[in-house]
């Protein structure tokens, strides 16, 4: 198996895929005279504005609007300062003419960048993200043992694997259909700042997995910023409404039936739900959106559990938690896929795992063989952008290797 990271001499095709950085609010003050601190042990913005030669008029509109926007009480040593300077007109007593402060960045955490800039209307404030490092990488390889383990001896963290099992979890059953000698490929981008190598974020941006010799496809697009989803190369979501497991489980223990033998009780009655056994403290997620209804003790077997109502239609349970996630109540909404509980033993339990279960119209539902909702797929006025990024991931796909 094999992974490739583009060469500094990219091609087009690449260079089209590279996210573009968010440009500085004062990109088009290049007229002024720039000016970049390092902040000193001891220094302050006062004792600064008065090193810059601003006068108390100029110091206290400066520091009024500091103040009332995003108060600093503190600089760091090592923290940067960018100052820019505009210079006035010539006087009898001064030839070049006195500068004046026109605008101020100061890098404010390791997140953000803080900017005032004053003009006819005074000094405005405002702030942005500071630019990530976007490096675009590609992989490929064929199945010898598991997904995971094959993705991990090729370096894919496991963050990318997880991705990539989510992405296809509705046309591909994980645990069951993947096999020896099927194949993957991915495109997929690693985010981080100077220094913070080891906090990087990866995002998968494209997919090929060719299971059973059946081709499956996935393009990463935005319809607005900030807001993407993967669809096939017909522009049909990939996703659904709902997640189609709630955790990362090794395996089902029990499913869904009318009728089994219960393990504790010795007595045959209807299983409403499914068991995920997983170690315990597993994350749990919620599987959609919505509002808790219940988050505590409840009687009857069910130990420590949460129930969401998603809409009108759907509601679901998540059993024998060892305990709930930071914040999670009666009444907080959720979102899908956040972490809701972890996985326990609690209740009428034999062993660590997570009893599923999911109503439609307040009747249970078998949560493995329903056919959930689908999203949405590309509407008519974003199809030619879609196609066009389409495009250029595929003849990535189409050049990168597995063995």
């Amino acid at each position: 198996m094999e992974e490739r990271v583009k060469p500094e001499n990219k091609s087009a095709t690449w260079e089209a895929l590279r996210p573009q950085a968010e440009p500085s609010p004062l990109a088009g003050l290049s007229t002024l005279r720039h000016v970049k601190h390092r902040v000193r042990p001891g220094e302050s913005v006062v004792r600064l504005f008065f090193r810059f030669g601003l006068n108390r008029q100029e110091r206290e509109l400066w520091l009024g609007s500091i103040q009332k926007h995003h108060p600093i009480k503190v600089l760091h040593p090592g923290q940067e300062l960018d100052f820019y300077f505009e210079r006035g007109e010539p006087t009898p007593d001064a030839a070049k003419g006195k500068e004046t402060l026109k605008a101020l960045e100061i890098e404010f955490n390791e997140d953000w960048i803080l900017t005032w800039e004053k003009g006819s209307r005074g000094i405005v404030f405002s702030k942005r993200e500071k630019p990530y490092d976007v490096e675009l990488k590609a992989a490929g390889g064929t199945v010898e043992s598991s997904l995971a383990e094959d993705g991990s001896r090729i370096g894919l963290q496991a963050s990318i694997v997880s991705q990539l099992a989510d992405i296809f979890s509705w046309e591909i059953d994980f645990h069951k259909d993947i096999r020896r000698g099927d194949t993957f490929k991915l495109v997929y981008e690693q985010k981080s700042r100077k220094g913070k190598e080891n906090n990087s974020s990866f995002r998968v941006l494209a997919a090929e997995l060719v299971n059973a010799g059946q081709k499956f496809f996935a393009i990463y697009f935005e319809k607005e910023k900030g807001k993407g989803g993967y669809y096939d190369l017909d522009g049909r979501s990939l996703a659904r409404a709902f997640l189609r497991f709630p955790l990362e489980f090794t395996s089902i223990s029990s499913q869904f039936s009318h009728s089994r033998l219960h393990p504790i009780l010795k007595v045959d009655r209807p299983h409403n739900g499914v068991d995920f056994s997983a170690k315990r403290g597993t994350p749990v997620r919620a599987v959609a959106e919505g509002k808790i209804l219940y988050a505590g003790w409840r009687k009857g077997g069910y130990g420590r559990m949460i129930e969401i109502q998603h809409d009108p239609v759907y509601t679901t349970r998540y059993a024998h938690l060892q305990g709930l996630a930071r914040g999670i109540g009666r009444g907080v909404s959720v979102r899908k896929g956040q972490i809701i509980g972890y996985v326990g033993s609690t209740g009428r339990s034999t062993g660590a795992h997570l009893h599923f279960e999911l109503y439609r119209d307040q009747i249970y539902v078998d949560p493995l063989n329903f056919e959930y909702p689908a999203e949405d797929r590309i509407e008519p006025r974003l199809r030619r952008v879609f196609d066009n990024a389409k495009q250029l991931f595929l003849t990535e796909l189409a050049a990168t290797p597995h063995s």
